[in-house]
């Protein structure tokens, strides 16, 4: 019988809930926007209907969060209100129950299923309405000390910059997310903004600024970090096809002694599906 897991993504929009076979494919997969209620209780009240629906079906539960998680406890979260030590306890149901930062749950569903664990040391760049990052370090998900490992889009990349959410100014998401891209370019989505880039000088020089800030921020990572491949996802990762070569210079002309070809960089390719996959995989990583 295959294993099945029941993987929870907790978005800044809405909340994705599937289960999850242990090859990574998708079964009752379901999707809750938010309206106007982002609370904690319609938070765990959501997850806690889906999960009892399903709970006889599978083994655990792994949940994906927009945080700091360390010790399967929430310890903060920037745009969500969910730092409740008894968050996991909350979770109406009899399986086990398990936490992870959801850029991290990303990357071990990429790591395991696209790239089939062949790195030692990896890493996926979330780029979406917010920055975030996972790490895999000698093969196994790391989180820190105090698991503020790969929250790099609260890291300054301009001093006394822009005010962010974390009580912080000039954060690298504040200049690099997909929010700030669309923000600045007046656009509803992605796909109106590459629609009009072409046709529009002024548009594409706003996006060439923008990658500027995407590939410092990038860079900043690559040399604290120097893994054997970074993976950049998120809702960027969608029209990667237009601009890699472009980003992948312009992280190139950061670092020491690196050309283009010697960035290993590449988009990610399982899409909004990444953080719920990987949140099925926290109970075996």
């Amino acid at each position: 019988m295959k294993i099945i897991n029941i993987g929870i993504d907790i978005g800044g929009r809405h909340i994705g809930m599937a289960l999850i076979d242990e090859k990574g494919k998708i079964h009752k997969k379901e999707i809750v926007n938010y309206s106007k209620d982002k609370s904690l209780s319609y938070i765990v009240d959501t997850i806690s209907s889906y999960v009892q629906e399903h709970e006889k079906e599978a083994s655990s539960v792994g949940i994906g969060v927009p945080g700091i998680v360390k010790n399967n406890k929430i310890v903060y979260t920037c745009n969500l209100s969910l730092e409740d030590p008894n968050f996991v306890h909350k979770i109406r149901t009899k399986l086990p129950v398990y936490l992870g930062n959801d850029a991290l749950c990303a990357t071990l569903a990429e790591y395991k299923l696209v790239d089939k664990c062949k790195y030692k040391n990896y890493a996926l760049i979330t780029v979406g309405t917010g920055i975030g990052a996972g790490l895999i370090f000698d093969g196994k998900p790391y989180e820190g000390k105090h698991g503020y490992s790969g929250e790099l889009g609260h890291t300054v990349l301009k001093k006394g910059g822009l005010q962010c959410n974390c009580g912080r100014r000039g954060c690298f998401e504040r200049y690099a997310s997909v929010s700030r891209l669309l923000e600045v370019t007046k656009k509803k989505s992605l796909g109106e903004l590459f629609e009009d880039i072409e046709k529009n000088g002024n548009l594409a020089q706003i996006f060439d600024n923008y990658l500027d800030d995407l590939a410092d921020g990038i860079a900043n990572f690559i040399m604290t970090y120097d893994p054997d491949m970074t993976v950049i996802g998120g809702s960027i990762a969608w029209f990667g096809d237009k601009f890699y070569y472009i980003l992948r210079e312009k992280i190139a002309s950061k670092l020491f002694n690196r050309g283009a070809k010697d960035v290993m960089l590449k988009f990610a390719k399982l899409g909004n599906d990444a953080g719920l996959i990987g949140a099925s995989f926290l109970a075996n990583s």
